[in-house]
């Protein structure tokens, strides 16, 4: 859950560096460091904080080299401090490396280690690959034998990238269950987690796969598995614009993401309709079909299980990815596993799609990301197409998934008409982003509560649940989502006089039984507020969202639950584009 670039070339590395820095931010913002070689010497800023705040401390750009590492912290083993910031270096100082995974076997590599005498200076899982790669080193002069050696005593998560001062024309790069890609540039080439951190410069990559490593000598390239064997791999070019990764106007990432939706859901549906209709004979011919996803693409999945059952009759099961492994003795050969996943690096997903395929399971995935670690590993997959997003909790990807759910199941019942009202959402999506102005007044006032409730039934339950994760990631409020019909079984024991409840109530078939819900709730001294494209007198708040079919409300209803969350956050001084403790890519588990 770390961001990592890597530069060599013909240019000054700093510059390139701290950019790629800049727009990897969202993968991780506890820290940062930047290495690079000059006069066969490593030298090394780092700190804690954001990078501009670390910059503002010590110039990054005083760093000379044509070759470096850079790299941004989300912690998982370590405390946030200078000690435990990348890069990390070795004990003759010879080489530095940054480093994105988790290494599972390191307390037992560091306790060799320091019993042959290196010195440690971080609480970090990380640092053993530097201090591992200058034992084998050491022994043979050789940097690719040396990092060969190394990977192959690591268990776990990585993608890591090395370079050595008695070599400055050298980087290797090296993955396993971690996103790791080379950017071909005109003057120089690029390794990295996230083309987004050379996008600038060159739309040309190469993704590295499982096992594999990369040695980078100037303008020549060398890819090799962990046995040794050298392999060729084809140039993709990605479509992503460099003007995407800008806020432009905006104040926040987050913001203009939300307010992308109406481009980015026409963009989700601009798929080759052979494509969809091949997909569609498989899910229909499938006996069993199972759907995982975390976090926010487990809500979308969510919708999708209730979409297959209510219009298409189709039965599915869903489970969090996480999760997945306990039930996997119920997939086979006939089995059709749907995975969701924005980045398709999510390591709990890959995981989940992993055992599948071992169990003889057909993948079928929906991700942002074109060639990502997820596509690759899937026989079926269609990407959402929404461009890069930066702010950290899901809005644009989300509303992505939505649309092609509803493409998906509308190509299975053959349903023309609908079809061509999914097409028109994008405009309706751009009315309800008018009402950013009654959300702001509606932040105002409940900013300070500490409890909110999102309560929806049926297709709007996913939307509640996420609604309230929205508030939760950007807010840092509490907030929990449930279905309608569990509310006396626990739920109303919170609450209180005055305590916040979002209902999801448009006009359609739960429209009543939702009012009921909301009437229980407000004889309690809930305050109700209202997402619904009709006033009743049961709203003590009440935001108006433009009438739709039945059927496609919950693409609408999110829209004004995401710019609570958002207002929410700014209001009470939160970074809604990097919320405390996240990160934008679950990349371990």
């Amino acid at each position: 859950m770390c961001g990592i670039v890597g530069y060599i070339g013909e240019a000054e590395a700093a510059p390139m560096l701290i950019n790629g820095l800049k727009k990897m931010e969202y993968r991780g913002y506890d820290s940062a460091g930047i290495a690079t070689i000059s006069n066969s010497k490593i030298i090394v800023i780092k700190n804690t904080g954001k990078i501009s705040e670390i910059n503002s401390k010590a110039d990054f750009l005083g760093l000379h080299g044509t070759i470096g590492i850079a790299h941004t912290r989300w912690a998982t083993h370590g405390a946030i401090s200078v000690e435990n910031c990348h890069p990390h270096i070795s004990c003759d100082s010879n080489i530095a490396i940054i480093h994105n995974g988790i290494i599972d076997n390191h307390r037992v590599l560091r306790e060799s280690l320091e019993s042959e005498g290196h010195r440690f200076k971080s609480d970090t899982d990380s640092e053993v690959i530097a201090h591992l790669i200058e034992k084998y080193y050491n022994e043979g002069g050789d940097e690719k034998k040396a990092v060969l050696d190394t990977v192959n005593l690591l268990s776990g998560s990585f993608a890591f990238v090395t370079i050595f001062a008695s070599n400055p024309n050298v980087m290797i790069g090296a993955r396993k269950d971690a996103p790791l890609m080379i950017g071909l540039g005109k003057h120089g080439n690029f390794l990295s987690s996230d083309t987004v951190s050379f996008i600038d410069h060159t739309d040309r990559v190469i993704f590295i796969d499982n096992f594999e490593i990369v040695i980078l000598t100037g303008s020549n390239i060398q890819i090799f598995t962990f046995a040794g064997e050298k392999i060729e791999k084809k140039v993709t070019q990605v479509a992503w614009e460099a003007k995407d990764t800008s806020k432009e106007e905006f104040a926040h990432f987050t913001l203009k993401e939300i307010y992308e939706q109406p481009q980015t859901l026409m963009s989700a549906l601009f798929q080759d309709r052979d494509k969809i209709a091949e997909i569609c004979s498989v899910i229909a011919k499938s006996k069993y079909i199972h759907i995982t996803a975390c976090g926010t693409s487990y809500h979308a999945g969510l919708l999708f299980k209730g979409l297959l059952a209510k219009m298409v009759k189709i039965r599915s099961d869903i489970t969090i990815s996480s999760e997945f492994s306990h039930e996997v003795n119920f997939v086979g050969k006939d089995s059709l596993v749907i995975a969701f996943s924005q980045s398709g690096e999510t390591a709990d997903v890959l995981s989940a799609v992993s055992e599948a395929k071992k169990s003889g399971a057909k993948v079928f995935s929906i991700t942002n990301v074109v060639d990502s670690s997820l596509n690759r590993e899937s026989n079926m997959k269609l990407s959402i197409n929404c461009g890069p997003e930066i702010g950290v909790a899901a809005t644009k990807s989300f509303t992505g998934q939505l649309a092609l759910i509803y493409l998906l199941v509308l190509s299975l019942l053959g349903d023309e008409v609908k079809l061509a009202v999914l097409e028109s959402i994008a405009g309706i999506i751009a009315k309800a982003l008018k009402s950013e102005e009654e959300v702001i007044s509606l932040a105002g006032k409940y900013k300070d509560c500490n409890d909110f409730y999102f309560v929806g039934r049926s297709l709007h339950f996913p939307i509640a649940l996420e609604g309230a994760l929205k508030l939760k990631e950007l807010a840092y409020n509490h907030a929990e989502g449930m279905a309608g019909g569990e509310l006396k079984h626990g739920t109303l024991a919170l609450i209180e006089r005055g305590t916040p409840v979002v209902v999801l109530n448009p006009e359609d078939s739960t429209y009543y039984e939702m009012l009921s819900n909301a009437s229980e709730m407000k004889a309690r001294g809930a305050k109700i507020i209202g997402i619904s494209n009709k006033s009743n007198d049961v709203y003590d708040e009440f935001i108006q969202i433009p009438m739709v079919d039945d059927l496609f409300y919950p693409i609408v209803e999110v829209i004004p639950l995401q710019l609570l969350a958002y207002h929410m956050a700014v209001m009470r001084q939160r970074d809604p584009d990097y919320p405390r403790n996240l990160a934008k890519s679950v990349t371990v588990k």
